[in-house]
């Protein structure tokens, strides 16, 4: 008998510190944008919806600016995220953006007043490991490298967001990361759900 309410009490223990620990995705997402207000992160986001592809081959033959490559609610989304930062007040300095037309499109909706630069290593990995690796290495490197009170906006495909931060984001979900911290590669600092 002794032992069944030993059992009966470990268990409900258990199950308040696993309520405890459990965080919600709204409590994540507050502590995210509080996290981003301080400045000096990195928010890696994938380009809206381009039509059901989310990698999408990189064709320098394509002018990105005179096709429109994300569907109605890949371009919705792309403004209401923008809007979504200013109207928590998060400052954005700088964007990056990977090659590929959905990514650069999605960035011109959402932060077109903000300097924007394609930065090649956020375009869609390559088969080959090492060049893999290699790339990622330079997004860490331009990751630990920013220093600003502002924030700095990475477009590029889900497929890189899993491979550095070990996170695979819903399509409307931005990953927060900063410099890599004690034995880590990068550092999640927190996550931010849109819709």
């Amino acid at each position: 008998m002794l032992k069944r309410l030993h059992s009966r009490a470990f268990l409900a223990l258990a199950l308040m510190l696993s309520a405890c620990l459990a965080v919600s995705p709204a409590l994540a997402t507050d502590a995210a944008w509080a996290r981003l207000a301080r400045g000096g992160l990195t928010i890696l986001i994938q380009g809206a919806d381009a039509s059901g592809t989310l990698s999408p081959t990189v064709d320098n033959s394509v002018d990105c600016s005179a096709t429109q490559t994300l569907s109605d609610r890949g371009r919705q989304l792309a403004q209401k995220l923008g809007a979504r930062f200013a109207a928590r007040g998060v400052r954005i300095d700088k964007v990056l953006t990977s090659s590929t037309c959905n990514a650069r499109e999605s960035a011109r909706l959402s932060f077109g007043s903000i300097p924007t630069e394609i930065f090649q290593p956020l375009d869609p990995a390559p088969n080959d490991d090492s060049a893999k690796q290699a790339q990622l290495g330079h997004i860490r490197a331009a990751i630990s490298g920013f220093k600003s009170s502002g924030n700095l906006v990475m477009f590029t495909d889900r497929a890189n967001i899993t491979a550095l931060a070990g996170i695979t984001p819903r399509p409307t979900e931005a990953v927060v990361v900063g410099p890599a911290e004690d034995g880590e590669t990068i550092h999640i600092a927190g996550r931010i759900i849109f819709d």
